[in-house]
């Protein structure tokens, strides 16, 4: 399955922002993704980096001390170190308020020794991970005991139509994109007991920002 999705996204790259991110941006909005990056602090490390969405955002955000952007797909990286480099150039005196550097990974076994970063962040990539548990376990290790998980991702509709129809379309999306379209992330987050301290959502409850202190991570799951 890793496989399979590192291929899809090493594909559609190139093309990403203008279909599939015109998507998100429409559904989602920008304020979401520019309030998760106003969260972040000290050195962050962000998995499912993608094309660099949120990099805009986090170089108004002084807090910010190093970047860490890391994807499964080199593709997405390849987008993601261009659109650092757009962003580094129209800047008056060509320097970024941070370093940045971007590294191609597995989420599920993060090449990082424990308590590594002060903010671990992902956005709308814990639909296509594997074992979304597992992961976020991980983040949690990475993460220094008070340091923060901040999540932007997009989650089984607690109205039951609307749930009805993801189920339905789910199943085309993951053939598509890897993306299952109604986990239930939201409460996942909550059953690995991570104590949330900021929880705002958009469109229906579908989309939710989630802030959250990592430890001590329980052993529950949930599928």
């Amino acid at each position: 399955m890793t496989d399979r999705v590192r291929a899809i996204y090493d594909e559609i790259a190139p093309q990403w922002d203008a279909r599939q991110g015109l998507v998100e941006r429409t559904l989602m909005g920008e304020g979401m993704r520019r309030a998760l990056a106003m969260e972040l602090r000290g050195s962050v490390l962000e998995i499912g980096t993608g094309t660099g969405a949120t990099l805009p955002f986090a170089i108004e955000n002084p807090a910010i001390t190093s970047f860490t952007g890391s994807d499964l797909s080199s593709g997405m990286l390849s987008q993601a170190r261009a659109k650092w480099a757009a962003l580094a150039s129209a800047r008056p005196d060509g320097q970024m308020p941070f370093p940045a550097t971007f590294t191609e990974l597995d989420a599920t076994a993060l090449p990082f020794p424990d308590a590594a970063f002060d903010s671990v962040t992902a956005s709308l990539m814990l639909c296509t991970v594997p074992d979304p548990a597992q992961t976020l376990r991980e983040m949690a290790r990475v993460c220094t005991p008070n340091g923060r998980i901040i999540l932007l991702e997009h989650v089984r509709a607690p109205n039951p139509l609307l749930a009805g129809l993801q189920k339905v379309l789910s199943p085309l999306q993951e053939r598509m994109l890897g993306c299952h379209l109604d986990r239930p992330t939201d409460r996942l987050v909550r059953d690995l007991g991570y104590r949330i301290e900021r929880e705002e959502t958009r469109f229906f409850r579908v989309f939710h920002l989630i802030v959250a202190r990592p430890h001590p991570p329980a052993k529950g799951t949930t599928t």
